[in-house]
């Protein structure tokens, strides 16, 4: 099983003033039809679980969705992150934004976050959604990033 790093340097700033980065590896080879990748991170209740692939490549509402972008190689800093449980959600797309790849940490944001935050992404499987009904795929990246379809 091949492990290939993806993301070394996304840097997350948080309230306790130290940068976070997000590890993004997978199982797998990155398959040659991906073409971007989403960034969705969201508040959730301490014990509260990560969202389902489908709920994330739809936009679903999940938690409170605080940042949301898309990219192809390196994500733009994020910014302030406070204290408190995260889920990090990351979807490789193709290009008619069907998602590929999927993974999620959630994880307590604190005076003691460990850092780099690791993602584990894996093959997606029996997922049919790709950006959801309030959103448009163009050149596999969903627009708008941020938005939430209900």
């Amino acid at each position: 099983m091949r492990r290939a790093l993806f993301l070394a340097a996304l840097l997350v700033g948080c309230t306790n003033e130290h940068a976070l980065e997000l590890d993004i590896v997978s199982s797998v080879d990155v398959p040659p039809e991906v073409v971007s990748w989403e960034l969705r991170i969201t508040q959730v209740d301490p014990g509260e679980p990560c969202p389902t692939a489908e709920e994330a490549a739809s936009a679903a509402r999940v938690g409170r969705l605080v940042h949301a972008q898309s990219f192809e190689d390196v994500g733009m800093s994020v910014g302030e992150i406070p204290r408190g449980q995260w889920a990090f959600a990351v979807l490789a797309r193709d290009a008619s934004c069907a998602p590929q790849l999927y993974g999620c940490t959630s994880i307590a944001i604190g005076n003691e976050t460990f850092s780099p935050i690791p993602i584990r992404v894996e093959p997606v499987v029996d997922v049919t959604a790709t950006c959801g009904t309030c959103r448009t795929c163009s050149a596999g990246a969903c627009s708008a990033a941020a938005a939430i379809c209900d």
